[in-house]
């Protein structure tokens, strides 16, 4: 039987009346809370209590509190009361996708994860950042950026203390600048642009997009920007 309970408890506790309360989580990171009359029950009885249904498209996820997740099969009994266990994730999938963070063993049902929940699950310190590890050199991530999990073998990411700084380019030429927000007026006066013309973001793809008056552009290593005149005027 299970029962919705407040949000505020720790992840997984017991009452006095020998009743465990769970948190449950799905693939938004949005949780809840059920409770089991029982110590023991099985993975079935965790993803009845998420709703999943048919639970043959659902994967079990227990999260134990090293940041480790271990996935449960459907008759897979779980003692609740075992120490360790943090809560437990029901997610849509039919694949696990594996990865590590600083060596904890992780694996996900979905072929592309926030860094920002990564970090939520191996229980990352405040003001450290992600790198994932790959062959053109380290990747600083932004909490928001998408990490892909689908790819051959398995993905390696790292943790370290942000960089001050990071080096952007305008047409080709460095410059470094303190890591955050600046608007496009601010750029456009970094990089002395010629008086009232437009800067362009080129995307990873390499599409140029004019960026908008006024517009607060997260600044990432590596970015590149350019400058057009305004439509009508030679340059």
């Amino acid at each position: 039987m299970t029962q919705l309970i407040p949000q505020e408890e720790s992840a997984i506790d017991r009452d006095a009346a020998g009743v465990f309360s769970v948190e449950l989580g799905d693939e938004t990171f949005q949780f809840r809370r059920v409770r089991f009359d029982d110590r023991t029950v099985v993975g079935a009885q965790i993803a009845e209590a998420a709703g999943a249904h048919p639970i043959e498209a659902f994967v079990i996820l227990r999260h134990l509190r090293s940041g480790e997740l271990e996935s449960i099969r459907p008759t897979e009994p779980v003692d609740l009361g075992e120490e360790g266990v943090e809560r437990f994730f029901v997610t849509r999938g039919d694949d696990l996708h594996r990865f590590t963070v600083e060596g904890l063993s992780m694996k996900w049902p979905k072929a592309k994860l926030a860094a920002k929940h990564i970090k939520f699950l191996a229980k990352v310190e405040d003001g450290r950042v992600l790198v994932l590890d790959n062959e053109d050199g380290d990747v600083v991530l932004d909490d928001d950026d998408q990490v892909d999990l689908a790819g051959k073998g398995v993905e390696r990411l790292m943790l370290r203390n942000p960089p001050k700084t990071v080096t952007v380019y305008y047409k080709e030429a460095p410059f470094e600048l303190e890591r955050g927000v600046y608007t496009t007026e601010q750029l456009i006066a970094v990089f002395s642009a010629p008086a009232g013309y437009l800067l362009d973001l080129i995307e990873r793809d390499g599409e140029f997009r004019e960026l908008k008056p006024a517009e607060h552009i997260k600044i990432r290593e590596g970015m590149e920007f350019s400058s057009h005149p305004p439509a009508g005027h030679s340059s």
